[in-house]
């Protein structure tokens, strides 16, 4: 059997927190499942489904950052079976100090990885 054929191009790294979704429908919670330099994947929007292309406002904490991230952000694939949904979004213009942020958060999992800390 041959294996899956990655098609990121950034590394992702786990992210369990809630973050908070605001569309032009209103706001609800979804639960962050992992993230890179350019987007997102979470789970649970009270919105899906939706077609790629729409665009969200998320806000989130990175563990241990006190300050928090407010992204825009553009569906890039969302998938729904009975009440679940999956969402992966790609970042559009993050200001520099939350991409900086996110990319700092990035690099230190990846070096965990390597390192073999959890």
């Amino acid at each position: 059997m041959e294996g899956k054929r990655e098609r990121r191009r950034r590394v992702r790294v786990p992210l369990e927190v809630e973050a908070r979704e605001v569309v032009p429908r209103g706001q609800g919670p979804v639960q962050a499942r992992d993230i890179s330099e350019l987007g997102i994947r979470y789970e649970q929007s009270a919105f899906a489904p939706r077609i790629d292309g729409d665009q969200v406002l998320l806000q989130f904490h990175l563990p241990g950052d006190p300050e928090p991230i407010e992204i825009e952000a553009m569906i890039a694939d969302e998938r729904c079976l009975a009440r679940t949904s999956e969402t992966r979004a790609t970042f559009l213009w993050p200001r520099p100090d939350d991409a900086r942020r996110i990319r700092e958060y990035v690099a230190a999992r990846v070096g965990e990885r390597k390192s073999g800390r959890p």
